[in-house]
């Protein structure tokens, strides 16, 4: 079961509390509001600068109003005051959810209860988990997983096909470059990948196979961002590397299983080897 239908099915059970923990916000909502088609449902969002307004209201019409629902206690009782079967989308509502928030944690626990006899749910979406113990029973979380390699597929189809009208951009992705992009992106977010992907268009008026050090600069950032990891470029190829014959052209040939050959034939792209021997024997280099 992938997470959307695991979604949905909690949706569907009632489960009255559902935390999701990502920082793709409209990803999610994209998918809340496939899922309240289905089951003709009404979809509304909270945050703290709009308070409760149906999925969807434009920035510039929230501007106008003046909702008192941005007190997170009132936008809870407006759950409780909607009659008809509603999902209701929280962003990053987590800051509430911290100790010494007693009237809301209460207030949820409460809900949380009414829910269950309901056609409602509150999905709470942030990039921060945080549940307090009183909550703990009542609330599910779920990560949100991020883009595959189709999702940002067609991300970049919908790139190229927007940009090939333009004739000072050059489109220089055939099999193997289109692929090479995909897998450096690997790992992004949408929104992350849709930026770099945009960046190189507009750093070189190009895109091709050429690119993924432009993608591996974007993962640099994310990387330097989180404060815990390092990461080093470097300009070695195999040339560089001493001897391990066997082990270059192992390499070699095995590079082709990241193609879409491979993929369509079913052989598993290669997840990493583990290198062993004395040290200056050319493990990190070749690494």
């Amino acid at each position: 079961m992938n997470f959307a239908q695991e979604f949905e099915t909690l949706i569907r059970a009632r489960y009255p509390i559902l935390y999701v923990v990502t920082a793709e916000e409209a990803r999610v909502q994209e998918l809340v509001m496939e899922i309240a088609q289905r089951r003709q449902k009404r979809v509304f969002e909270w945050s703290v600068s709009s308070g409760i307004v149906p999925a969807g209201t434009s920035i510039q019409a929230q501007k106008h109003r003046t909702a008192p629902t941005k007190d997170p206690l009132l936008a809870l009782d407006q759950v409780i005051d909607q009659v008809e079967p509603a999902l209701f989308v929280f962003k990053d509502f987590h800051p509430f959810l911290a100790k010494n928030n007693y009237a809301v944690i209460r207030k949820l626990k409460e809900i949380a209860l009414q829910l269950k006899n309901s056609f409602k749910t509150i999905i709470l979406v942030s990039s921060v988990l945080e549940i307090p113990i009183e909550l703990e029973k009542e609330i599910t979380v779920l990560n949100f997983p991020l883009p595959t390699r189709e999702d940002l597929a067609a991300l970049l189809g919908k790139i190229v096909e927007d940009v090939s009208q333009l004739k000072q951009v050059k489109i220089e992705l055939e099999d193997t470059g289109s692929e090479r992009l995909l897998q450096a992106a690997l790992g992004l977010t949408l929104g992350e990948a849709e930026n770099v992907f945009a960046k190189i268009i507009v750093k070189d008026g190009r895109l091709s196979g050429d690119d993924v050090n432009e993608v591996f600069a974007e993962k640099q950032q994310i990387i330097r961002k989180s404060g815990l990891l390092e990461y080093y470029t470097t300009d070695e190829t195999f040339s560089n590397v001493g001897g391990l014959a066997v082990l270059k052209e192992w390499l070699q040939k095995r590079a082709i299983a990241f193609t879409n050959e491979a993929r369509a034939f079913g052989l598993p792209a290669p997840k990493g080897i583990l290198m062993l021997g004395v040290q200056g024997c050319g493990k990190s280099l070749c690494a």
